[in-house]
């Protein structure tokens, strides 16, 4: 056996050592180990528990500023005027009667009378994102 591999035997001897030193200790000569070297567990512990929640408030903080900050990236800039239903209707009429050869405006889409007045406006609000209508 070369030196080196001599050295690493001896050092995984006494890591065995330690490790079945540890396993045949008692909860109590660990604790009191424990204490002697580094303070009473039960001080660490709600030390440890504190920064354990200090830790989950910031990621969530962290998580609530990236969401924010999302959202508000996602809104228009520009809010757009409000019109009359008759003139929104109009305008839906107009947009769909214009693509009428385009097959990707459903059915439902082109029975314009059967829609509710807010539908109507979020069809023209879908319209100017996708820069069908201006």
């Amino acid at each position: 056996m070369t030196r080196g591999k001599q050295r690493q035997s001896g050092f995984r001897g006494i890591g065995r050592h330690f490790v079945e030193d540890i396993m045949q200790a008692s909860d109590d000569e660990i604790l009191a180990q424990y204490a002697e070297d580094i303070g009473e567990p039960e001080a660490n512990a709600a030390r440890m528990r504190a920064m354990v929640e200090r830790t989950v408030l910031l990621a969530n903080k962290d998580r609530l500023h990236a969401a924010r900050a999302g959202a508000s990236a996602n809104k228009t800039t520009q809010p757009q005027p409000v019109i009359p239903i008759a003139e929104a209707r109009e305008r839906l009429r107009q947009a769909l009667a214009s693509n009428a050869h385009d097959d990707s405006f459903t059915l439902a889409a082109r029975k314009e009378t059967e829609l509710s007045d807010a539908d109507v406006l979020d069809m023209l609000q879908a319209m100017r994102e996708l820069g069908i209508i201006k």
